[in-house]
């Protein structure tokens, strides 16, 4: 969704790196063949690298690397790589005490890594739960990090987009649109120095 919003309303060229096994960018981008971003597969620290020095020298306003913290057990490495490659590293999470505390290796190994920016990017977010406003405030302790403004909501519309030729601001869900809106504001301030 960040992609997309950075691509399609700031008008940016805009390569995503899918280091996830996984790979749902991958075949996102294979479904989708007109999404407004370029995707590339890397499966190790080395292709990262690489694709990413290359990426860099074709004038790319942003690389936008989708990891998986599963990666702590698997290649460990490849978290450092992609941490010192980040000028901004999103610890997306749930603001619940399981979720929070599965993240503490992670986040360890991020900030021994990065010279960038870490910020804790809250997912599936429940405005109207006291449990969720309360998470906010002692994940950010607990991994001692800052929050982006911006929280992304738990809404179905989220579910299939990169697999629709849609953007999530045709789907007709405002709140929707408008939190992706801002978190492609936000991130763009973050990475040009103006939070």
């Amino acid at each position: 969704m960040l992609a997309w919003e950075l691509a399609k309303n700031h008008k940016a060229k805009v390569a995503l790196l899918d280091a996830d096994i996984q790979g749902t960018c991958i075949s996102a981008k294979a479904l989708n063949s007109k999404l407004p971003f370029e995707v590339y597969s890397v499966g190790s620290k080395m292709q990262l690298w690489e694709k990413g020095k290359i990426l860099g020298e074709q004038g790319y306003d942003y690389l936008i690397i989708d990891g998986n913290p599963r990666s702590i057990h698997e290649d460990p490495a490849l978290i450092e790589v992609i941490a010192k490659l980040s000028d901004l590293n999103l610890i997306i999470s749930r603001a619940s005490p399981r979720d929070l505390k599965a993240q503490l290796k992670y986040v360890e190994i991020v900030k021994k890594a990065t010279s960038g920016e870490i910020r804790l990017l809250w997912n599936f977010y429940q405005k109207n739960t006291g449990a969720h406003r309360e998470g906010v405030p002692e994940g950010e302790n607990l991994l001692n990090l800052k929050s982006i403004k911006t929280k992304i909501g738990l809404r179905v519309a989220y579910q299939d987009v990169g697999y629709a030729e849609c953007y999530i601001g045709d789907l007709g869900n405002k709140e929707a649109a408008s939190e992706i809106k801002s978190l492609g504001n936000e991130i763009k301030r973050l990475l040009d120095g103006k939070n």
